[in-house]
């Protein structure tokens, strides 16, 4: 946030709106990327949910400098996407589930409904990924089953140590910028889902028949 600051003080005051919301945008990308590609040892639990607004309203509380900075109209319209995709994780698994199977008929038809180059935030792709990362016995069932993912419990030692504890938008965005380069297993893994999302759409339609 220093740094923020200090690049704020050194541009011309008619192009600062314009470099602050080009930041502002990148840290909320940032942000939905650490909740939906953070990979397997990042797992959000019910008790994440009010600790993720709470993280992401106080970006955006940075952003609106208590009304010497950008419009607050204009930092909750970019925010709509992260607030859409938090009140996803914040659902019923079962929920998720059943909008999943409901979006995989789209793919089925030969639809896809991530359109000029933006995803969209109810397709497959966004809520498999939403299941990949909740850490719910009844998630990890589906995901193994459909999927082969690895159960929770074949992880949970690395989860403990890492994501329920820590603010998935202080520690990823703010001190680890080399989060934002994916390792060679990273890529792969999700490259791998993706496929399979292919291979299991059939089977997840016939269960809600």
């Amino acid at each position: 946030m220093q740094v923020l600051n200090h690049i704020c003080g050194l541009i011309d005051d008619a192009i600062r709106d314009h470099v602050a919301l080009s930041i502002y945008r990148a840290l909320v990308e940032g942000y939905i990327w650490v909740l939906l590609d953070g990979g397997p040892s990042r797992a959000y639990s019910d008790s994440d949910f009010k600790m993720m607004e709470d993280d992401f309203n106080m970006l955006k509380e940075f952003f609106v400098a208590d009304g010497h900075g950008l419009p607050r109209s204009l930092v909750e319209q970019e925010a709509k996407s992260a607030h859409h995709i938090i009140s996803l994780f914040s659902l019923q698994t079962e929920t998720v589930i059943q909008m999943l199977m409901n979006a995989s008929e789209y793919i089925s038809l030969g639809l896809d409904s991530q359109h000029n180059g933006r995803m969209h935030l109810e397709d497959a792709h966004t809520l498999v990924r939403i299941l990949c990362h909740k850490k719910d016995r009844e998630a990890s069932k589906f995901l193994k089953s459909q999927y082969q993912l690895p159960m929770s419990s074949e992880y949970d030692d690395t989860l403990s140590s890492d994501s329920t504890s820590r603010s998935p938008l202080i520690t990823d965005l703010l001190q680890r910028s080399t989060s934002f380069h994916w390792t060679g297993n990273g890529q792969g893994s999700f490259k791998s889902i993706k496929k399979k999302l292919q291979e299991a759409t059939y089977g997840i339609r016939n269960m809600g028949r």
